[in-house]
This record gives C-alpha cells, sequence and structure tokens, in this order.
C-alpha cells in the first residue's frame, strides 16, 4: 500500500518492502535543464553533495539523469535520517573549497556518448546527453549557488521511503524555490524516418512515442524478437537490448542496440531495419506479447515488495501525474493487445531515427538521410581553401559559414549555443540543430579576421575555452605541389614579355600620335594609315596588358600558399 505524506514542506511517498530499508530524495533537474556552454553543471552540484559527506561506499549514492537528480541510501532510519539531512546541509551551504577537486574526477570519468540524442534533438535540451562536459571548467562558486537556488528547493523535490515508516528525526531543510516544469524535447529531425552514419560497426535506433504501458511492452518485445533474429538464429549480434525511458512531459523514449563484428555490420543493420519494417506491418507475434505482460506484470510485483517501484511514483509526484497504485499499473499492463503493439510500432517506426555503421546507409530502406548542414551559406565574404579548391569559408555580420562541395555549415551569430576557441585561433559554432561551422584560421586566406569577428559577435557566456592542442593535430593546408623549373620560370617570363609588348606598342601609337601633331606621316603613308596602324597596336596591346595583372595575381597567390 502506497502512502502518500509530506515532509518539511516537500511531498513525499512511503510504502513498504521486504528488504533493507531505503530512502531517496529527488530533484526535477538533469542534463536537459543545462545548456551546452553549463553542461555538466548538475552533475558537479551531485558530486559536491556527495564529496562532503566523506567517502563513499554501496550503502548510499547519487545520480544525475536527464531529467531528474537523486540522492539515495539505504540502512537504518538513523543512517537514512543523516544523510538525508546532511545532503540538504550541504546543498544549503555548498562548499567552494571542493569544487577543483570534484571537478578533477568528473573529468576523469567522462561524459557523454548519446549519438541518437544528439542527431534527434541537436545541441539543446534532450540532446546534450550527445555532448562531452564542456561547462565544467568554467563553473564557479557563483554558478552553483544560483543553480542550486534554482532547482534544489524544497517546492522542487520529493522523497521516497521504503519502510514501515518515515524516520521521526528526519529533517530536510531546503531552501524555497518554485516547481521546475519538464523540458519540451527539441527535434533537429525535419522527417522521420531518419537515419545518419555511425562511428563504428554497431547499429541503433530510438523513437519518442507517448508515455503508455503498450508502449513499454512493444519495447520489450522487439527485445525478443532482436534477440531471436539477430543472435539465436543468424549469430550477427553478442548484445541485443532495448530501453524504455519516460519522460516527464508525457513522452517516451525507446532505445535499441544491436552491437556486431565489422564484418557483420551490414547484416546488422538490414536484420533490424527488416525487424522494425515487420512490426511496423503488423506481425506482431501474440505469445511474444503474452509473455512480455506475464514478465512484465511479475516485475512489478517483486518490484512493489522491494519498494521498487517508489522512485518512479516520486518522478511522477514531481511531473504532477498520477500516482497508480500496485493493481492499476498490472491492470493497464494486462489490457495491451497485439494490436496495441501494432499502433505503437507503427508510430514508432515514422518517427524512428536510424544509427547505422560506419560506411553503410539506409537510404533505401525508405529512411531519409538527418542533415548534415544547413539550407544554404550566409552571405558575406568568401575566404577560399589554401590549395584545396573543394571549400571555403563564408564570414559575414550573420554568421558563418563552411562550405564543402556545395553544401554549407552555417551556424547565425543570433542562433549559436556555444562557440569553441582554441589558443591557436581555431573556433567552432554549434548551432542549435548541432551544425558546426569551423574556423580553422591555418586553412583559409584571411581566416584571422573570421576568428575576431566570431569573437566580438558571440557573447562571452557561450565562449568554451578549449585546451591547446598539439602541432600535429592542428589541421594544415596540402603540401605545395612539386614544380618543374620551367613551370617555376614561366610565369615571370610571361609577365616580362607581356610588358615588352605593350611598351613596343605603345611607343608605335605615341609615335603615331606625335606624327599626327607635327603633320608628318609615317613611313610616307598618310594619317589614315597611320590612324589604322595605331588602332591596331592598341588591339594588339590590349590583351597582352591585360594578361600582366593575371599573372601577378598568380605569383602572389602562390606565395601567400607557401
Amino acid at each position: 500500500m502506497i502512502t502518500r505524506l509530506e515532509v518539511d514542506g516537500v511531498p513525499a511517498v512511503l510504502g513498504p518492502t521486504t528488504g533493507p530499508m531505503h530512502a531517496g530524495l529527488a530533484f526535477r533537474v538533469g542534463v536537459a535543464d543545462e545548456t551546452l556552454p553549463w553542461r555538466g553543471l548538475t552533475r558537479l552540484v551531485e558530486h559536491l553533495v556527495l564529496d562532503g559527506l566523506g567517502a563513499a561506499d554501496q550503502q548510499h549514492n547519487g545520480t544525475t539523469g536527464t531529467e531528474h537528480t537523486f540522492f539515495h541510501v539505504q540502512g537504518t532510519a538513523d543512517e537514512i535520517t543523516a544523510f538525508l539531512g546532511a545532503v540538504c546541509d550541504a546543498l544549503r551551504e555548498p562548499d567552494p573549497g571542493r569544487i577543483a577537486r570534484v571537478r578533477e574526477r568528473l573529468r576523469a570519468d567522462g561524459r557523454g556518448n548519446d549519438p541518437l540524442a544528439l542527431w534527434r534533438h541537436g545541441a539543446r535540451d534532450f540532446g546534450l546527453t550527445g555532448y562531452p562536459e564542456w561547462g565544467l571548467d568554467r563553473i564557479g562558486p557563483e554558478q552553483l549557488r544560483d543553480w542550486i537556488a534554482r532547482y534544489f528547493t524544497r517546492e522542487n523535490a520529493a522523497l521516497w521511503v521504503a519502510g514501515e515508516k518515515v524516520p521521526e528525526g528526519l529533517k530536510l531543510l531546503l531552501p524555497s524555490g518554485e516547481r521546475q516544469p519538464a523540458r519540451t524535447p527539441s527535434s533537429a529531425l525535419p522527417a522521420g524516418p531518419a537515419w545518419f552514419s555511425g562511428a563504428d560497426s554497431d547499429v541503433a535506433w530510438d523513437a519518442v512515442v507517448d508515455r503508455e504501458a503498450r508502449a513499454a511492452v512493444f519495447a520489450n518485445v522487439l527485445e525478443r524478437q532482436m534477440f531471436r533474429e539477430l543472435r539465436q538464429h543468424e549469430g550477427i549480434s553478442d548484445t541485443v537490448r532495448t530501453d524504455y525511458q519516460p519522460r516527464a512531459g508525457g513522452s517516451a523514449r525507446i532505445v535499441a542496440y544491436a552491437d556486431a563484428l565489422p564484418e557483420k555490420r551490414e547484416a546488422a543493420l538490414s536484420g533490424l531495419v527488416g525487424l522494425l519494417a515487420g512490426m511496423r506491418a503488423g506481425r506482431i507475434d501474440p505469445e511474444d506479447v503474452t509473455t512480455v505482460i506475464t514478465l512484465t506484470a511479475d516485475g512489478l510485483a517483486e518490484a512493489d515488495t522491494r519498494g521498487g517501484r517508489l522512485p518512479g511514483l516520486a518522478f511522477n509526484l514531481l511531473a504532477g501525474r498520477e500516482l497508480k497504485d500496485l493493481e492499476e499499473a498490472v491492470a493497464e499492463v494486462r489490457a495491451v493487445t497485439p494490436g496495441d503493439v501494432a499502433e505503437v510500432a507503427l508510430a514508432a517506426y515514422d518517427a524512428g531515427l536510424l544509427m547505422t555503421p560506419e560506411g553503410t546507409a539506409a537510404d533505401g530502406a525508405g529512411y531519409t538521410a538527418a542533415p548534415t548542414h544547413s539550407e544554404s551559406p550566409i552571405a558575406g565574404r568568401v575566404h577560399k581553401a589554401i590549395r584545396d579548391p573543394r571549400h571555403h569559408l563564408v564570414s559575414g555580420p550573420d554568421g558563418v559559414s563552411h562550405v564543402i562541395g556545395g553544401e554549407a555549415a552555417t551556424v547565425r551569430y543570433d542562433q549559436a549555443v556555444a562557440v569553441l576557441a582554441w589558443p591557436d585561433g581555431a573556433r567552432q559554432l554549434i548551432g542549435p540543430d548541432a551544425i558546426v561551422a569551423r574556423v580553422e584560421p591555418a586553412l583559409f586566406r584571411g581566416a584571422a579576421t573570421v576568428t575576431r569577428d566570431v569573437d566580438a559577435r558571440v557573447p562571452a557566456e557561450l565562449r568554451i575555452e578549449m585546451p591547446a592542442r598539439d602541432p600535429e593535430r592542428i589541421p594544415q593546408p596540402p603540401a605545395a605541389p612539386q614544380r618543374s623549373r620551367r613551370e617555376r620560370v614561366t610565369p615571370y617570363v610571361s609577365i616580362v614579355v607581356n610588358v615588352l609588348i605593350c611598351l613596343l606598342l605603345a611607343g608605335v601609337v605615341v609615335a603615331t600620335v606625335v606624327s599626327l601633331g607635327t603633320g608628318s606621316s609615317l613611313g610616307g603613308r598618310g594619317t589614315g594609315a597611320d590612324l589604322t596602324a595605331a588602332a591596331i597596336c592598341l588591339v594588339m596591346a590590349w590583351p597582352a596588358g591585360r594578361a600582366v595583372p593575371a599573372r601577378v595575381r598568380e605569383l602572389r597567390e602562390r606565395w601567400a600558399g607557401r
């Protein structure tokens, strides 16, 4: 029996457990609430709190997720009271002296490896789980206090306790604030189903659907089919799995993954694509649905005896969602039919995003390539690449474009979500759709001015300072081609010849003009002949004169590219 109550203004759920007593304090804040320049801020708060509690052990821990951060403890009533009270104390008075130590530990741990989220949502909210924690180095005491004051408050918290009663001495002395609403997921995909190429031989897929019991059943039915087809029958994958991730706002994310050896990447791709297409067409095995429903209902009942459902109920409290008791939750699952699963499969397929193995594509399977470039370049000055005609840079008052093969990666200054800045002058502007415009001063003529423009026009709060790069890792233009002696001398000879021709013909024209002025005639031919000769000389001198500036420009560009 789940009981709702309140502890020091914090809403709470209490439920019995057959195992050790445990409790948790959850806050409605996670990675999705951050911005790219401050990526890592929430996890720093979490670890700073735990660091202040002494050496960590297996009886208490903290977790930062996409939407929630929580602190969990297992033990006696006194141990729970002491731990949760210390968490609140650390949040009220964070110790800035520990920031550097915690930062180093988090940097060594590393986070940000969800390419599906990045490609689906871009460089914001739910897509930030695909990025490194670039904000760690810039977080100071002020930013820490502001973040805690906004998100780690009494009104933005929920408590769960698995045991007979709430410990009598438990105090949750949190500062007052406001309940933070669930973030609305953004989208960087213009259409679905979509695909992009991954960085290895694995294949993965995700979809965002309505949050409901039949969607959770679909996810588990898909895993059973993947296990049967990709592992047991074909031996393509050693590891297959799916994950159902409910979100506070009423949607849910379903993720499917299958590994593969490089030589089996095509088979893994075609296998997963075929399974998804079959389920979309309604090929749902009723026995799979029955088995999943039974396992899910049994799992809910077993979790309920251990208090395992309580964290999810606490998250629902924060989201303002209805709290279902065990009987209601099981009844909802048992009501799911194969037809329900087929409907979810259809919706999930159309909203799906497929990560194909490196070097493969899914165009032929009816998937649309996820956008890798912008619709058009920015208007502005063109900076040619040194000795590489395949790409160029465009900079203007509105932004920067990196154009490769006619396709532009454009980021407008007023839409940039971050700019990575290296000491060598390189800059990377990141747009909300995760499109990146790269500025490498060594590769483009006059690119140093672009670096100055970027630094002047992008707000300082969006700037992420990057460590110095190894000189060998700084991109360089292609090596200058080796030219023969004749090729090196030809431009100079051409200039000299053209100048001499121009001087000779100009002398003829001048002599003609002088003769006309004195009333004499060159060669006794008469005035008409003289004028004709002068006109012919001018016509002949014109191409020779035009060739000189062109040759000079050629030499200047050659020397500039050395």
